[in-house]
């Protein structure tokens, strides 16, 4: 019942952001903001949860995912609500710390929860579904904030959007704390964090995943600037995005089977060396089929290891600390959303934007080589119990 509540309540937050995001760097835009401010704004968005996230995921340990989600959804609410009420440049900053605080937050809940109301054995596939829907909210966020915008504005389309988290606000209220969050904070020791850096596979889970997601947002930005200089037009390059995204869903549907086939890690770093095979493509490929035919590709290889990271960094963790675990985890992602675009905006200046891609597939391909050497502590669990049970 719990985990069902956590499923329903997962869209409604990424609707919220993702229609927001793109919205709040064309409202910028409207109102006139430099190209700078317009890149601070964007980073705004990463620079709270970078903060916070580790706090949070401590809250998460000892309090449970009910305050977190109310508080992170009544944060979206406001988020929202600021450029509606007050349109300038400077809310807009003050909105998206607001936002990335506040997604941060009920995110991180949502997925501790998760991960900690099923068994090993089905942790797979309960992450697996958290990952559709929110894919689901990924693909419908956009699609929102678009024909709103262009049917009633940008004000009063945030406005509109502000009354999304409301879903989520009213559901966690019926998100009770299990018993094992409240025995396990009080009973166990609590690791420091340099002991957890020391945990086998973790440090190497945690860089894989920000290696991961800071592909994808190079992806979301460099790759539309690369389509439109080689003559594609809005529609050809909004098809590709759509492909990517598809067969991101797509694919997360045979992770379950994909895992119980070839293990977890095995399929990370194969999927991880896939999507940099497609990315290191791109650059030398000029007609809109191919590019299609490798924009599928990159969202087969990229979809299912996102989820895998959160598996294998749960996996991992110290009974109690599961959320600080994934804290981590959102933090280095954050990390990494912050300080790799604006390492490679600089180099995109000097090298130009096709150059870009490829260095991001050698970093991708790093990642994969990097993920063959994350240990999955259940696998070795279960192999153990067996070798046990021959004797």
């Amino acid at each position: 019942m719990k985990r069902n509540l956590l499923y329903m309540v997962t869209p409604f937050i990424f609707i919220s952001v993702f229609a927001a995001r793109p919205m709040t760097s064309l409202f910028a835009n409207e109102l006139e903001a430099t190209m700078f401010e317009i890149g601070m704004i964007t980073a705004c968005y990463s620079i709270a949860p970078l903060i916070i996230a580790i706090f949070a995921g401590r809250y998460i340990d000892r309090y449970g995912e009910r305050i977190p989600i109310f508080i992170g959804s009544l944060g979206l609410f406001i988020s929202l609500c600021l450029p509606y009420f007050f349109p300038s440049v400077q809310i807009l900053f003050i909105s998206q710390l607001i936002l990335g605080g506040s997604q941060l937050l009920a995110i991180l809940a949502i997925q501790n929860g998760v991960a900690k109301s099923t068994t090993n054995k089905n942790r797979d596939r309960s992450v697996g579904t958290f990952s559709l829907f929110s894919s689901a909210g990924m693909l419908l966020g956009p699609i929102i904030g678009g024909y709103s915008t262009e049917h009633y504005g940008f004000q009063l389309s945030f406005m509109i959007l502000a009354f999304v988290p409301f879903v989520p606000m009213v559901l966690s209220f019926f998100i009770t704390k299990s018993s094992r969050t409240a025995s396990v904070s009080k009973k166990e020791k609590s690791t420091s964090m340099k002991e957890l850096f020391r945990i086998p596979g973790l440090s190497r889970a945690v860089l894989v995943s920000m290696i991961i997601l800071s592909a994808l947002d190079i992806f979301y930005v460099y790759f539309p600037l690369y389509a439109q200089s080689i003559g594609l037009n809005f529609s050809q390059i909004g098809l590709l995005l759509g492909a990517q995204a598809a067969s991101n869903v797509l694919v997360r549907i045979f992770m379950p089977r994909l895992i119980m086939m070839f293990g977890r890690v095995t399929v990370l770093w194969i999927f991880m060396m896939i999507g940099a095979i497609s990315y290191g493509m791109i650059p030398f490929l000029h007609e809109f089929s191919l590019l299609f035919a490798a924009s599928f590709l990159l969202g087969a290889g990229l979809g299912v290891t996102q989820p895998l990271t959160i598996v294998l960094s749960y996996n991992v963790s110290p009974p109690g600390q599961t959320g600080e675990v994934l804290g981590i985890r959102l933090a280095a992602n954050r990390l990494g959303q912050t300080i790799i675009p604006f390492v490679f905006a600089n180099l995109s200046t000097l090298i130009g934007l096709g150059p870009i891609l490829f260095m991001k597939a050698i970093v991708l391909a790093a990642g994969a080589i990097t993920a063959r050497g994350i240990i999955d502590k259940v696998k070795q669990d279960e192999m153990s119990e067996r070798k046990v049970k021959v004797r």
